[in-house]
């Protein structure tokens, strides 16, 4: 058996997340999914493909092009054009992969090497250390803090630097933090990445949830050929459960990341992906995702200030963007006698779950920096903001 995998142990959001599905009287907070589904236009495709004669063998029931249906990769390349006003090739500079999470993966394998480096934020995505682990990579976390917003800086990054350095890992808009990262703090991380050699790979699967700071990727910034953006349709069109994701970067790291994807998962599944790209090319989709987008954010700033109005909750870092409130609960743990054995944020996670009927995350799943915290997500329906506040104040 993998020892390092054994060595893995489920993580406590899941274990509280497994509890809330089996009690339907909980309010899940833990999990960050729009209240909203694919747009119409994939359902019409994926339909309109099922239901095609079976005279001959059809095309989408056979394996799609390794890196992708074409027909994806150039919807894919056009949002790239018409949001961040760069021209990729669909067919050498686009992977189509299973899911964002899948991206990661053959990201960080074809950019690193058995014993390299991967640096990334504390607090950030709780998939992240455990995936570059198994890989037989090594996690370096930068510490961050709530006082400058959870900023990445890149002096703390030149500090950790080794000759095992290999990947800058950003994730904007971020999660748990909601922290956006702006254009010139890109731009600087990607001359940074030239200066010292490393690769940034910005993991961007929240772009359509900015508020205040514009997004921008990578792959805009870069003109060196050291940024990689991961991607998808999860957060984009609530559509998690179909595992729609790619890499975007320069002709040589594609071609590489190609062979990889290659030989772990031959391809996508062909119909799904011609059915994404009949929504990606959809205008009206876009404008729905823009008027959910704005529902969600105004769902946020109601739910922040009622937050603010509970004794002890009102710590609230402001996301930049994302759906997600990282709160601060160390005053709450306080002034609710909680009983903190070890973890403050792991202790507030079971109160609110068992006395008050809420499932959060616990902040430090996220790494050290996280400790203190929980994340609750606002992407859910007012309703259910609203059942969770009650609860939360009472």
């Amino acid at each position: 058996m993998n020892r390092v995998l054994s060595a893995l142990a489920p993580h406590s959001s899941k274990r509280i997340s497994e509890y809330a599905q089996r009690h339907p009287g909980t309010v899940d907070l833990t999990v960050g999914l729009p209240a909203f589904g694919p747009p119409r236009s994939f359902d019409e495709r994926l339909a309109m493909l099922s239901s095609a004669p079976h005279v001959n063998a059809r095309p989408e029931d056979q394996y799609a092009h390794s890196r992708g249906a074409i027909e994806l990769r150039a919807a894919i390349a056009h949002v790239y054009k018409s949001e961040q006003g760069v021209d990729l090739d669909p067919d050498t500079q686009i992977l189509v992969t299973n899911g964002a999470a899948g991206a990661l993966w053959i990201a960080v394998l074809t950019l690193t090497e058995p014993g390299d480096e991967v640096l990334l934020a504390d607090p950030g995505y709780m998939i992240y250390p455990p995936m570059i682990e198994l890989l037989g990579r090594r996690v370096v976390r930068i510490p961050t803090s709530p006082a400058d917003g959870f900023r990445l800086h890149l002096s703390d990054l030149r500090s950790r630097l080794t000759q095992r350095s290999r990947v800058v890992l950003v994730n904007s808009p971020g999660n748990p933090t909601g922290r956006v990262s702006s254009e010139d703090e890109l731009a600087d991380l990607c001359a940074f990445a030239v200066e010292h050699g490393l690769y940034v790979v910005h993991d961007e699967v929240l772009d359509r949830f900015a508020y205040g700071i514009e997004h921008r990727s990578v792959v805009a910034l870069d003109h060196q050929g050291v940024g990689i953006a991961v991607n998808g349709l999860s957060k984009r069109f609530g559509m998690s459960g179909w595992r729609i994701g790619w890499l975007a970067s320069s002709s040589a790291v594609i071609a590489e990341a190609a062979k990889a994807h290659t030989f772990f998962m031959l391809a996508v599944s062909h119909a799904v992906q011609l059915a994404a790209a009949a929504a990606l090319s959809d205008p009206k989709a876009d404008g729905e995702v823009s008027v959910y987008a704005a529902e969600i954010r105004r769902r946020g700033e109601v739910f922040l200030a009622d937050l603010a109005r509970i004794p002890g909750l009102g710590k609230t870092t402001v996301p930049d963007g994302g759906f997600y409130a990282f709160v601060d609960v160390g005053e709450f743990a306080r002034l609710r006698g909680i009983r903190v054995a070890e973890s403050t944020s792991a202790a507030v996670a079971e109160y609110l779950l068992h006395e008050c009927g809420v499932a959060v995350v616990p902040g430090s799943v996220f790494g050290r920096a996280g400790e203190g915290f929980v994340r609750m997500s606002f992407a859910g329906s007012a309703e259910q903001l609203d059942r969770a506040v009650k609860r939360l104040a009472g």
